[in-house]
Order: C-alpha cells, then structure tokens, then sequence
C-alpha cells in the first residue's frame, strides 16, 4: 500500500471519526466545525480520482456509523439499514465534492452547504427510522445558546453553517490570492447567525409556571398504581404541589390501565388531583393503545393522546397524529410521547398551536438516554415551548422554551424521584414551526443554478475547442 492510498484512507476515517464522536460526547460537538475539511481538500488535490473519493465516501460512513452502532447497540436490522445508509449518503457526498472543488469558486462553497442539508434532510426524512435523531448535527443541542437559530431554520441551519465554513477555509487554502473573498464571505455567515442569536436570546418572558417531573428505572419497586391516595406516586405529587407546582408528568406506560371502561381505574388518580389542585399527565397502558391522559384539577379528564411515532419495537396501535391540547391556568399544555418527539411533524403542530408547554412521557434504555435527550432540547427551541419529560429508564428533565436544561434526574443512576422547576414563558410562534424544514427548498433551487451553470460552461467549452 502505497503513501497514496493511506491517505484517502484517513482522511476518510478522519472525517467519520469527528462527525461521529460528538455523538457520543455532545460537549465535544464543535469537532464538525473541522470534520468535513479532510474530504474537502481531498476532493480540491489534483491527484485526486473520482475512485479515491468512492472509497473515502465509504471510509467516512463506516467510521460514523461503527462507534455508534457500538454504543447504542439496536438490534441488527435496524443498524443494518442505518449502516447502508448513511454510507451512501457520505459517498454521494464524496463524490459531488470532488466535481465541485475541481474548480474552487465562491459558488461551489455555499454548494456544498446546501448539498449537505439536502442529503441530511433526506437522511431524516426518507430512512426515518429515529427521525430527527438520526441529524447529524444532533449534539449541538448541548449548546443551545448558539444554536438559537433553530427557531427559524430547524437543524438544517446548523448543517449549513458548518458545511459552507468548512467549504470556505478549504478554498482559502487553495486560492490563497482570492483569502479576501472567502475570509469576508465566512464573516458575514457568522455575522448573520450570530446576530439571529441575539436577537432570540433577548426576548423577555411574559410569565412563569413550576412544573414536575416524576420517573423511575426497572429496577424501583417503589412506584406502583396508586390504589390509595397515600402511595408513593400520591406522595410525590403532593410533595409537587406543596412547592406550588401546577403540572406533574409520570412517564410513558407508567401504569396499566387495562381494557374496557377504564373511568373506576381513573378515579384514584382524580381525587390525587382534586386533592392536590393540580393537574395530572399520566402515562398508561390501556388496551393496545399507548396513551398519555390529561387530568385538570377539578379532576375532569380534558385530553387524550395515543402515541403517534411507534418505535420498531412496539406492539401498540398507531394514534392519528392530531395534537391534543388542554388548557391550564391559561396556559396551553399539550402532550407528545417518547419517540414522538424524535419528528417534527407532530412537534411543529404544538408550536403552531402556540403551546406553552408539552408533557412527554417518555420510556428509554441506559444506551440511548443521552441521544433522546438532545432531540427533546432541540424541539423546545424550535418550536417555542417548554418541555416536561417524565421518563422511565432515562433521564428525566425540564428543558425551557431557550432550550436551557433547568433541571435534570438520571433514573438509572440516581433512583425513582421527582424533578420541579419554575419556567419562564415566552409567547409567539416560531418560523420553523409555521415552516418546517424550508432551507431545503432554497438549498434544492442553489444545487439547480449550480448544474445548469456547469452545463452551460460544459457546452460554451465544446463549443470553443470545435470552433474552426
């Protein structure tokens, strides 16, 4: 093996390895701003072949995809599918890059930003298997108050940003005489996103709300349907209320309610609320049907919500997918579950919705508890609200509408507990949530100019060399 050959090669796993570790450990998520630099200037190299970039696309999938198919150990099938993917995914990537840095321009820069939303929307969008956790940005929600923006881009913000930087600093490196064009054009980017930031970051609430969380891990004995008004879930929620909580969420399938008429099996869990002056969001097992049931103060039922997303390995009947919304002290709650939050579609409907806060019973494992947790920060930036996740097996937590993690529990190292928090409220919908992904249209319309320019470049050069 030649020094050639080796060098492909690292770049490759290079490139995988800085996308990926992130993943892995969210604080360390400014590594991408330098993972795509070693595919980039491969692809810039004059003995470069569109070979050498096939294998370093496949090189950068199998390096993203292994460690963390190591750490989140799924089952077979679906790394499989994951594994496929994504090392397509990288290899298209590859192999544009190497047509769009054969002749740097200012152009092929923004290109290749817009190239990498395009093929990370249709990574989330088209293999939707965890839905936006499979971003490849993900971790950035372990920095929230830069990745404000989000608000108005969704995550294919952050994928533009990174890709076109990192497009820039390579053509610096390569048509040194044109740094002015480049290093300018990176400014105002940042500028741009920075002052987004700003902007978003200054709003002022306009009221407050405390809200609890109650979770627990397999291995708790502790928490049990409340046959009485003095189990150890009645405790809690009155210890909340004692705090002046209004709103305590227990996790998803937190208590079996059984099939048929189940309003004698809810009548504990009525007179906790009444008793308590608080509202309830219950997580329960009821018939096949993966619910989560809204109970006022008053002890009145006022919402009932079916999962939407199931995971591959749920054996429930799939809900409608219309956001159910109960309002509370003038607030309006609305209610997601688990995998759910992993889609933007239902996400976006409670921001349109102007909700102010969403209840997510959730149920994890050891492995992906840290994963799922970054996709529940993301949605609260995107779409404006605060979320309450109560979660079995994970880690409980109350995120505000900044995406800023007020207060946190870890079940499966810290035990069965309740979390409560006081959180500001902001008002008004956001872009994304009106929009939805709307990046990838303009990305889609740059790809377009892009080609039909090579063309014309293409065609006006035949025609020079058979000019006579």
């Amino acid at each position: 093996m030649n020094k050639k050959d080796i060098t492909w090669r690292i770049f490759g796993a290079s490139s995988g390895l800085m996308l990926t570790i992130p993943h892995i450990w969210s604080v360390l998520a400014p590594l991408q701003f330098a993972a795509m630099l070693p595919v980039l200037y491969l692809a810039s190299r004059k003995d470069t072949t569109y070979h050498k970039m096939l294998y370093t696309g496949v090189y950068i999938g199998v390096f993203y995809v292994l460690p963390q198919a190591y750490v989140l150990r799924m089952p077979f099938i679906i790394t499989l599918i994951l594994f496929c993917e994504f090392i397509l995914l990288f290899t298209v990537f590859s192999l544009l890059c190497y047509r769009l840095f054969r002749r740097p321009t200012l152009l092929s820069a923004f290109v290749v930003g817009a190239l990498f939303v395009v093929l990370d929307w249709a990574n989330f969008t088209f293999v939707p298997i965890w839905g936006m956790a499979q971003s490849i940005v993900r971790p950035w929600s372990a920095y929230p108050k830069l990745i404000s923006f989000i608000s108005i881009t969704g995550l294919t913000g952050i994928v533009f940003l990174l890709a076109t930087l990192q497009g820039l600093v390579v053509n610096l490196i390569v048509c040194p005489q044109r740094k002015i064009r480049y290093i300018s054009s990176a400014v105002i980017l940042i500028i741009v996103f920075t002052v987004a930031n700003l902007a978003l970051q200054s709003r002022k609430p306009i009221d407050s709300i405390k809200v609890s969380a109650i979770g627990w891990a397999d291995n708790s004995s502790e928490i049990s349907y409340p046959v009485d008004t003095n189990s150890l879930y009645a405790r809690l929620v009155k210890t909340a209320a004692k705090e002046n909580s209004k709103i305590v969420v227990s996790p998803e399938l937190g208590f079996y309610g059984g099939s048929g008429d189940i309003s004698q099996w809810l009548f504990n869990f009525q007179e906790i609320a009444k008793d308590n002056d608080i509202t309830l969001v219950i997580g329960v097992d009821c018939d096949k049907f993966n619910k989560a049931i809204i109970i006022e103060p008053n002890g009145r039922i006022s919402g009932n919500y079916t999962k939407t997303h199931l995971t591959p390995f749920e054996d429930f009947q799939k809900g409608d997918g219309k956001p159910v919304i109960a309002s509370i002290n003038g607030k309006n709650i609305g209610v997601m579950i688990c995998h759910d939050d992993n889609f933007t579609d239902l996400s976006r409907s409670y921001g349109q919705k102007e909700a102010s806060i969403v209840a997510v019973p959730t149920w994890d494992w050891s492995q992906v508890k840290n994963a799922h947790l970054q996709s529940s920060i993301s949605r609260a930036i995107e779409s404006n609200y605060t979320v309450v996740r109560a979660c079995h097996n994970g880690i409980s937590a109350i995120i505000s509408q900044k995406g800023e993690l007020i207060k946190k529990l870890d079940h499966l190292t810290e035990g069965s507990g309740i979390i409560t928090a006081e959180v500001p409220l902001y008002s008004g919908k956001t872009l994304f949530s009106i929009l939805g992904h709307w990046p990838v249209v303009p990305c889609l319309m740059l790809l377009l100019i892009y080609v039909a320019e090579e063309i014309r470049s293409q065609s006006s050069y035949i025609k020079q060399i058979h000019r006579p």
